[in-house]
């Protein structure tokens, strides 16, 4: 460490103490001779201080691919029908779409779309691939979430041990973001290692460079007499198995959403805000 840094860290530990130290606490440590030794409780006040001092150089957890994706993250709810899946909010050909998985719209022709703060509007549908389980819904402007630019992977070339994370609505939780590896591409599908659960379905895939590679497609299971959900294996549909031309027309000709601004009577509860 830089000696200017050392200097600064020292200084913001002793502002830190002398702040957090009562006045008897403080007195007694400048009444101290030189000959004494620092008490043990001066130590642990020493030790707090200097942690205080360096949570103001905490770096932000996640990185901006995973920030930027968890802005984008959207609950996707069949209308008139229990259970919800995810998606994620993106701009794609100057149009502001939500990518899900085609098993969560199923034969629906209109979703509703969960923002933040009981945001909801009116997805509706313009491109589904049963096989591919993948799904597109053009959306009105969302005011609780903030779009990706639509930056897909192209091919799987060069994806095994990939490090990539989605964030989602996995069960009873709200707004999760999980970290996983790709483990194999097989049966036209990418399997992950990372959690899943009912509800994840839809949330969108992404490697550290911030490129879609798919969406939540499903999760594995075991058959051990019974069979079992392996919640760590993941099954991702790629992206790159939409065909680019019949998406871009649909998304570019797709009726304006404007005038569809929210369902009404439609309140999504929410313990989360905005600024998730």
């Amino acid at each position: 460490m830089p000696l200017w840094s050392r200097i600064i860290l020292l200084a913001a530990a002793a502002l830190a103490l002398g702040c957090n130290s009562n006045s008897d606490t403080a007195l007694s440590f400048y009444e101290q001779s030189p000959s004494e030794s620092p008490t043990e409780e001066f130590h642990q006040e020493l030790i707090l201080s200097v942690d205080d001092a360096l949570e103001i150089f905490d770096a932000a957890n996640l990185s901006l691919a995973e920030n930027k994706s968890r802005s984008a993250a959207v609950k996707v709810v069949r209308p008139l029908k229990n259970g919800h899946g995810s998606g994620t909010y993106l701009k794609m050909h100057g149009r502001f779409v939500v990518v899900t998985a085609a098993h969560v719209v199923g034969s629906a022709t209109t979703m509703f779309i969960d923002g933040r703060d009981n945001e909801r509007v009116v997805g509706s549908l313009v491109y589904i691939d049963h096989p591919n389980d993948l799904a597109v819904l053009v959306v009105p402007p969302l005011k609780t979430r903030s779009p990706i630019p639509y930056r897909p992977k192209r091919t799987g070339a060069n994806l095994i041990g990939a490090k990539i994370n989605y964030t989602g609505f996995p069960g009873h939780h709200d707004l999760l973001t999980i970290r996983g590896d790709v483990a194999s591409l097989e049966r036209g599908m990418i399997v992950v290692n990372m959690f899943g659960w009912f509800g994840s379905s839809g949330s969108g895939v992404y490697d550290v460079q911030g490129r879609l590679l798919g969406v939540v497609s499903g999760i594995d299971v075991g058959n051990y007499m019974i069979p079992l959900p392996l919640h760590s294996i993941v099954w991702v549909a790629p992206i790159w198995e939409l065909d680019r031309d019949i998406l871009k027309s649909r998304v570019k000709s797709a009726p304006s959403m404007a005038i569809i601004k929210s369902f009404p009577g439609a309140a999504s509860p929410r313990r989360g805000t905005a600024r998730d």
